[in-house]
């Protein structure tokens, strides 16, 4: 079945917690990089051979192609997406815990725990009524600013467990900003992408 979104080195994810650069290589010069068959790190089927390699840090997904590749092939755009976010969730299991403590610090307002796992369709994070936080890796693909504030609405119900007028207020407290414009500011900025998000991630 024809994919919605075709993964090609027209491809262009650059956050500043994560980023895929594409790499061209000869046939001759990619193939002793790649073992014959499928892996988790390597595509090579009928010469048409992809390596991902992803940088010490997370940061970055490096694909390595080479000139003849064929990006049309379907069972190469599966192995592509779930290579994509095997490293998504990856880097959002390093960044987001980090960056949560972080502005619990800030804030002196403290989770009993947080996890990252992907969650239902639309949702990015959740927070318990007994104040447990989980977070959607996808965020760590969003703007750092957008990544915050969704971190920060999650933290919000630590205090207040509903959508009414004070968690508003008190989220706008955290944010510094006025919380409900930021939330429709947030919708349209991620509109563009959250198609290819949602693909990338399901």
């Amino acid at each position: 079945m024809k994919p919605k979104f075709w993964i090609n080195p027209n491809t262009r994810i650059n956050f500043p917690f994560f980023s895929i650069e594409w790499h061209k290589f000869s046939q001759s010069e990619l193939l002793p990089y790649c073992k014959l068959g499928v892996d988790k790190e390597t595509y090579c089927k009928n010469n048409n051979c992809v390596h991902v390699v992803q940088s010490e840090n997370g940061n970055t997904l490096h694909i390595l192609y080479s000139d003849n590749t064929k990006f049309e092939n379907i069972l190469l755009q599966k192995w592509l997406r779930m290579s994509i976010k095997d490293a998504v969730i990856y880097r959002a299991e390093q960044v987001l815990p980090k960056r949560l403590h972080e502005l619990e610090l800030r804030h002196q307002l403290y989770a009993k725990s947080v996890r990252v796992e992907p969650l239902r369709k639309g949702v990015l994070g959740q927070c318990s009524h007994d104040n447990h936080i989980w977070l959607s890796p996808i965020i760590v693909i969003f703007p750092k600013e957008l990544m915050d504030n969704t971190i920060l609405h999650e933290m919000a119900h630590l205090k207040f467990h509903h959508h009414r007028k004070s968690f508003w207020q008190f989220l706008s407290s955290l944010l510094g900003t006025d919380a409900k414009e930021q939330h429709n500011i947030q919708n349209l900025a991620l509109n563009k992408y959250w198609e290819l998000y949602v693909f990338l991630m399901k």
